[in-house]
């Protein structure tokens, strides 16, 4: 098995509006937008200064039909949820 340090996993159902906290969803709904793609987060990353990773073919747990993807980000050892935070609010910015 490949080792992903120091790479955290963030997926894109962390930040859909839609779902309910129960489903997946991992910021405020405030910071949450409408259809997520895990490029619309890697985007987000590499603009705050992180290095991303995408990874196709992969499916949310709870989600297991929905082949959605993931992003790996080199969080530099900071929380993964202010990282959360942070990318929720640039992704939200790059929407409007």
């Amino acid at each position: 098995m490949r080792s992903r340090k120091p790479f955290i996993i963030y997926w894109p159902q962390y930040f859909e509006v839609k779902r309910s906290r129960a489903n997946g969803r991992r910021v405020p709904k405030k910071f949450a937008v409408d259809k997520v793609k895990p490029s619309d987060i890697a985007i987000a990353a590499k603009r705050l200064g992180y290095k991303v990773q995408q990874e196709h073919n992969y499916k949310y747990p709870r989600t297991w039909w929905d082949d959605s993807g993931r992003v790996l980000i080199d969080i530099k050892g900071k929380k993964k949820s202010k990282v959360l935070i942070e990318i929720a609010k640039e992704i939200k910015k790059g929407t409007k």
